[in-house]
């Protein structure tokens, strides 16, 4: 008897709620739905965005659509907009019943909505579905009792909650070939291909590290960089530390920003996969974890994240504490011999064009691979025994903010002469004869009144109170006055590193 009555329960249940709804209606689905009062809302907003013409065509859609008390509660607090209507509109076919477990589902507003599926029912990014209409000749409806708002993409939500992460990834823009697009048309005269040049623009920071401003079926990312209002008072706290006439955030160079401080948080803080803050949790008695990011490097993460926002790509992050390194800016800045060149072929040089040289005879410049160096290589220039005449190298370091530094010139005893050295056109150091370290055995007085001991055949000489007025970037000259009596003559820079006075 309990058999027959479920058996006939359950024939009861499928005849009141599919045995009036046959699996497919000949007919448009836009004029089922306007026959459904309680949808009237919808409807109204699909005629004034001119929406309605859709049915017009053989497109079959899948429309999700909230109820009239839906589109009430939203136009309490907002208004419906295009991209609204976009996100509960779907150009596929979408039956429920073929579908178990989660899956995205792209919309018209070209973001991807979840619809889910289980046993029991239907969620449209997790708001229960209501209704599920049949087939009908060019689609089928869903109903809903809430307004689906779609969510940005990473680079939306940074345009809004901080838009100096918007605005540098917009500075990785560059216009290049689009070689599948353009169109080999003949050769010059050296037998390069010259093309019918179609052009497309490339983004570094998308190509290295993920494109935060494209929406994907199985691609995320997260990022962990600070909101406005954090930013700008850790900026703050920065220029107050800096002093003089730093005042507040508005006074730290944009430029600084740009090169150091923001590829420093997005070295630190962007990861592959959307990834929960449990992740990020610091074992017992530790103070940072180690994590893989994006570009596949291992990183030492000091910070807790917070305020978890959930995009259409993605995971974004605040930091619950966040404050400027000091080593980003306070520490020593060390600049390599050897970035002043660029490779020409195998084994041959020639210095970048921001390098100036000024020389009676052209000298080859070399890159010596040594594995004592500081970057297990040096620059090096050899002249011809007893060079008499002018020689000047003239480059800029990376950015600095002003203050006094003391500067250390890591060099070699065995190659030298005679030199003025000059920073920002200001003479620290006159007539420095590198065969001073013969004299002394290898020994340097430094002008704190410490030694440089030799390191191997290197050795350093300093420059104390190197006054930088302004932010920028340093110019630095050495200006050959002529020979010396060591072994060589010629100039090697290993690296030359500044440290603050007031910080060392």
């Amino acid at each position: 008897m309990a058999v027959l009555v479920i058996l006939l329960g359950c024939e009861k249940y499928w005849e009141e709620h599919y045995g009036t709804q046959p699996e497919t209606v000949n007919e448009n689905v836009w004029d089922a739905i306007q026959r459904q009062s309680e949808l009237s809302t919808f409807v109204h907003y699909m005629k004034e965005f001119s929406y309605d013409t859709l049915f017009l065509t053989n497109d079959s859609y899948t429309l999700f659509i909230p109820d009239n008390d839906a589109f009430e509660v939203l136009l309490d607090t907002g208004e419906v907009t295009l991209s609204i209507l976009d996100y509960h509109i779907s150009q596929h076919f979408i039956q429920s019943g073929s579908i178990q477990g989660t899956r995205k589902v792209q919309t018209l507003a070209e973001k991807f909505a979840v619809f889910e599926h289980t046993a029991n029912s239907s969620l449209f990014d997790g708001i229960p579905l209501q209704f599920e209409s049949p087939l009908y000749l060019n689609g089928k409806y869903f109903t809903m009792d809430r307004v689906a708002e779609p969510k940005p993409n990473l680079y939306e939500f940074f345009e809004v909650h901080n838009p100096v992460l918007k605005d540098y990834i917009d500075e990785q823009d560059s216009i290049v070939l689009d070689k599948e697009k353009s169109r080999p048309k003949g050769f010059d005269s050296l037998g390069n291909t010259i093309y019918d040049t179609v052009s497309t623009i490339y983004n570094k920071f998308e190509a290295e590290y993920f494109p935060v401003s494209k929406e994907f079926r199985n691609k995320t990312a997260t990022i962990v960089f600070p909101l406005k209002d954090d930013y700008e008072a850790a900026l703050t706290e920065m220029a107050e530390k800096l002093g003089g006439s730093f005042i507040d955030y508005n006074d730290i160079p944009l430029e600084w920003q740009y090169d150091v401080l923001i590829p420093h948080l997005l070295e630190h803080g962007v990861f592959e996969n959307q990834m929960e803050e449990y992740e990020f949790m610091f074992r017992p008695g530790k103070d940072s974890i180690k994590l893989k990011n994006i570009l596949g490097d291992s990183i030492v993460v000091t910070y807790a994240p917070t305020g978890k926002a959930l995009c259409s790509n993605g995971y974004a992050y605040n930091y619950a504490d966040f404050t400027v390194p000091d080593s980003l800016y306070i520490g020593s800045s060390r600049f390599e011999g050897e970035w002043l060149l660029k490779t020409t072929g195998l084994g041959k040089y020639t210095w970048k064009e921001e390098v100036i040289v000024k020389s009676d005879l052209p000298f080859e410049v070399k890159k010596e691979y040594i594995p004592t160096a500081s970057n297990d290589s040096v620059m090096n220039i050899a002249f011809t025994k007893g060079y008499t005449g002018k020689y000047s190298l003239e480059f800029k370091t990376e950015t600095m903010f002003p203050g006094l530094y003391h500067m250390v010139v890591r060099t070699h005893m065995d190659v030298g002469g005679i030199y003025d050295i000059y920073v920002n056109d200001v003479l620290v150091l006159e007539d420095f004869d590198y065969y001073d370290y013969v004299v002394n055995r290898g020994i340097y007085w430094s002008c704190e009144g410490g030694r440089f001991l030799p390191e191997g055949r290197f050795n350093r000489f300093d420059a104390c109170n190197v006054a930088i007025e302004d932010f920028g970037r340093v110019k630095i000259r050495f200006e050959y006055k002529g020979p010396g009596q060591v072994a060589g003559n010629g100039l090697v820079i290993d690296y030359i590193e500044f440290t603050p006075e007031a910080k060392k």
